[in-house]
């Protein structure tokens, strides 16, 4: 009469039996490490794609990084107005919620020789002056002080981003770039 284990197989079976699960665990383990690394890969493009998505921030600091910092945001304000080609102008005004939920009331793109972009930035929520000052360094438009609102450049890199403030001075209200010429 043939042994059996305490599964009613044989013990013949058995060591099979233990062979074919480690089989399957090597089998699970392996998909599980390939899932995770496609999913870290898909997160990471993810992650890429929403760190080029524009926000004020993003629209007065990368193209201080030069002219390729101009032109990803130039691309990426392409985008969210559904801007096919750079060979024309362009005025937009209709109003786009930006990542960082700020909203911009107009966005103009002029292409060569001019080569600018300006974007009008919506009074709510307010985008403090004294942080695109931080972020920037700009520097006072004028020598003379003026009443009311200011503008700012910064330039660096080959690049030129200037802003202007509402008349309180405390929210930025526009905002320019174009190659330092």
């Amino acid at each position: 009469m043939r042994s059996t284990t305490g599964t009613g197989r044989t013990e013949s079976e058995a060591p099979q039996i233990t062979s074919q699960r480690k089989t399957a665990t090597w089998s699970i383990a392996s998909l599980l490490v390939l899932s995770s690394a496609f999913g870290c890969a898909s997160t990471a493009k993810t992650k890429s794609e929403a760190d080029r998505a524009p926000t004020i921030e993003r629209l007065l600091t990368a193209p201080l990084t030069g002219i390729e910092g101009r032109n990803s945001i130039r691309s990426a304000m392409m985008k969210l107005y559904n801007i096919a080609s750079a060979d024309s102008k362009r005025i937009d005004n209709q109003p786009k919620t930006l990542q960082d939920r700020h909203v911009l009331s107009m966005f103009w793109l002029e292409p060569a020789p001019a080569d600018f972009m300006s974007m009008a930035v919506a009074a709510e929520p307010c985008f403090p002056t004294a942080r695109a000052l931080q972020l920037t360094q700009a520097k006072p438009h004028s020598k003379e002080r003026a009443p009311g609102a200011q503008t700012y450049d910064a330039i660096q890199n080959g690049v030129m981003v200037s802003f202007s403030t509402t008349p309180d001075e405390k929210c930025v209200s526009y905002i320019h770039i174009e190659p330092d010429r």
